[in-house]
């Protein structure tokens, strides 16, 4: 029974650390030459969802990844703004609108929906912005 124990409880904080973890990500403010990324959550709210924590991890996962294999653009390494579209084609308009305005956004990550990204594919493309969207499965965003 003992061994159980010690075989059981570090699988339960396991869990619990994978669902609430914290990290040291880098400051998204370091660098002027910027991603943004468009994750699906309402501002503020109080629970967010475990698509959207991963989708963000990932997002500045590689974005970490970036500074450690020494990329840089221009001489600076890519800075992040993440921004929560609240799963709506205007949410994420107003995110992207406001970031492009106050940063040198290089590009564009997101959103995750297909409703979201055919308009934000289209106004990337006006401003000449690359963006992918990590989720969208329309065939009409493939060109």
């Amino acid at each position: 029974m003992w061994c159980f124990r010690w075989w059981i409880l570090p699988f339960i904080f396991g869990q619990l650390n994978i669902y609430y973890a914290r990290a040291a990500w880098p400051l998204p403010n370091m660098s002027s030459i910027q991603l943004l990324g468009l994750f699906a959550d309402a501002a503020n709210t109080s629970e967010p969802t475990e698509f959207s924590v991963h989708s963000c991890a990932m997002f500045k996962a590689a974005l970490l990844l970036s500074q450690q294999y020494n990329i840089k653009i221009d001489g600076e390494f890519i800075g992040w703004q993440a921004a929560q579209t609240g799963g709506n084609a205007i949410g994420a308009l107003r995110s992207t609108c406001q970031a492009v305005i106050t940063a040198n956004i290089i590009g564009i990550v997101g959103p995750a929906y297909s409703r979201e990204a055919s308009i934000i594919a289209a106004f990337a493309h006006s401003d000449n912005i690359p963006a992918i969207s990590y989720a969208a499965t329309e065939p009409d965003l493939s060109d």
